[in-house]
C-alpha cells in the first residue's frame, strides 16, 4: 500500500511539473499526428482522434470517415496531395485543458496552408474538438 501511494504521489508531481511549453509541444504534435493520419488515408483513426467519437452512432461515424476521404480526394486533385504537415505554433489553456494548434499543411504543388486545430485534453489524451 505504501508503495502504491508513493507511486501515485510521484506521478502527480511529474504531471504537475510539466511546463506550459511542454504541454503546448505535446498538444501541437498530437494535432500534427492526427492530420498525418489523413495524409496516410487512415480515416477511421483520424475520426477516433475526435473528442466524443467513441459515443456517436455508427452511421454518423461512417459519414465523418467518408467526409475525411472526400476532403483528401479534393486536396489530391487541387494540390497533388499533401507533402508534409508541420507545427507552426500552439497555445494551451491549462485551466480549461484546451489548446489551439496551428499546423502548416505543405501541399505537393508548393502551396502552404495554416490550419487551426482546436484540442481538448481528457484522461491525459489530446483530442480534436
Amino acid at each position: 500500500m505504501r508503495k502504491i501511494l508513493f507511486f501515485l504521489l510521484a506521478m502527480t508531481l511529474v504531471a504537475c511539473s510539466e511546463s506550459l511549453e511542454d504541454i503546448e509541444k505535446r498538444a501541437g504534435q498530437t494535432a500534427v499526428e492526427y492530420y498525418r493520419l489523413l495524409q496516410k488515408q487512415r480515416y477511421a483513426d483520424f475520426v477516433s482522434g475526435m473528442y466524443g467519437a467513441d459515443s456517436i452512432p455508427q452511421n454518423y461515424r461512417q459519414q465523418m470517415e467518408d467526409n475525411a476521404a472526400m476532403f483528401m480526394s479534393e486536396q489530391n486533385k487541387a494540390h497533388k496531395g499533401i507533402a508534409d504537415i508541420t507545427l507552426s505554433r500552439c497555445k494551451a489553456d491549462t485551466a480549461r485543458h484546451t489548446a489551439e494548434a496551428y499546423i502548416t499543411i505543405h501541399y505537393a504543388d508548393s502551396v502552404k496552408e495554416v490550419v487551426c486545430v482546436p484540442l481538448v485534453m481528457r484522461n491525459d489524451t489530446w483530442y480534436m474538438k
